[in-house]
């Protein structure tokens, strides 16, 4: 590759400077070197994002956030760590002389995305009473993050990895999704459920018309913003029996106070300023038709309670943890850092 070069970056820049890099290359990756252009890691476009959601210190250089134990090449193992970089879908990999300097890097071809069957519903009938008053004559995923609607981004992803059958559940203004979706011409077949009255997030799901699905489907909130692999969920499924997928996302809480560990008033210990970690519900699920045939009509039913009636019935059902890059867009402070991501990102 003749200009790997505008590939490196010096482990002392600012993320700012990694930033605007990225930001001009095809391949979203940086090769994090020292002054004698040594490999000291790598800065992915998904490394960036967990921290810019993370945290807003300043300050932050790359050798702060940057992977030291990426993956890499010499001329002599080229073929077999090329393999494996495709298996976990990075697309270019730096290539080192025996003093571990970066001399050059190889593009990794990239196996093109086959059209899945699978139907993938948006659920987007929600009237966003948090993010009020800019939902006042606007649906939640019509908002706008970094210029382009929230249900834009979730629809052009779909597409891009391939999933063509689209149903969109429509409550809360829904003649302004249907507008935006009539006037823009999107490579998929979307259709649209109605509610007539707020069903929640699992409730539209009885009105599907069977006949026409291909299970299981994928279903996803219409205000959250990822970038996980949505097979993943499918093929963890047929693999493993499963009829249902939550998706998961592991959420750090910090306390700023000491906590005191006592037992009927008598004290044990402190924990100064300690941080809890949680598996949260992403809002992204796999569902079979089985699960859907227990949800009734006209009724108001969350997913969760939907996975609590399937529990309950013997469907196996699994949990799916992602690292990837996730935000919910569901009060207005997300929604400001949500903005300020993806101005950042120009994507």
């Amino acid at each position: 590759m003749h200009n790997y070069k505008k590939y490196t970056i010096n482990k002392d820049e600012e993320l700012l400077t990694a930033l605007i890099n990225l930001n001009s290359l095809t391949h979203k990756i940086l090769f994090v070197i020292d002054e004698n252009n040594k490999l000291c890691g790598t800065i992915s476009d998904g490394d960036l994002r967990r921290w810019f959601i993370k945290s807003s210190k300043e300050g932050i250089t790359c050798k702060d956030i940057m992977n030291p134990n990426c993956m890499h090449a010499k001329k002599n193992n080229l073929n077999e760590i090329v393999k494996q970089a495709h298996i976990k879908g990075l697309s270019l990999i730096p290539i080192l002389n025996d003093s571990n300097k970066v001399i050059d890097a190889h593009e990794v071809p990239i196996k093109r995305q086959e059209k899945k069957l699978n139907t993938v519903v948006i659920m987007a009938g929600g009237k966003g009473t948090r993010l009020l008053p800019i939902t006042q004559n606007i649906p939640k995923p019509m908002i706008k993050v970094g210029g382009k609607p929230i249900l834009a981004r979730i629809i052009e992803k779909l597409i891009q990895e391939g999933f063509e059958n689209i149903i969109i559940s429509l409550g809360y203004l829904s003649e302004v999704i249907e507008n935006f979706i009539n006037k823009n011409d999107y490579q998929a077949n979307i259709n649209f459920l109605y509610e007539d009255k707020p069903l929640g997030t699992a409730g539209s799901l009885a009105s599907i018309d069977k006949k026409n699905i291909n299970f299981p489907i994928l279903v996803t909130n219409g205000d959250i913003l990822c970038e996980i692999d949505y097979q993943k969920l499918i093929d963890r499924a047929e693999k493993e029996g499963y009829e249902g997928i939550m998706l998961s996302k592991n959420e750090e809480i910090f306390i700023p106070f000491g906590v005191i560990n006592q037992k009927g008033g008598c004290w044990l210990g402190l924990e100064e300023k300690p941080s809890y970690s949680y598996l949260v519900n992403a809002g992204i699920y796999l569902i079979s038709e089985n699960m859907i045939k227990l949800v009734n009509k006209d009724e108001y039913l969350d997913m969760p309670e939907l996975f609590e009636r399937s529990s309950k019935n013997n469907i196996p059902l699994g949990v799916e943890i992602t690292n990837d890059f996730w935000i919910d867009i569901g009060r207005h402070e997300t929604l400001k850092v949500a903005d300020k991501y993806f101005n950042n990102y120009q994507i």
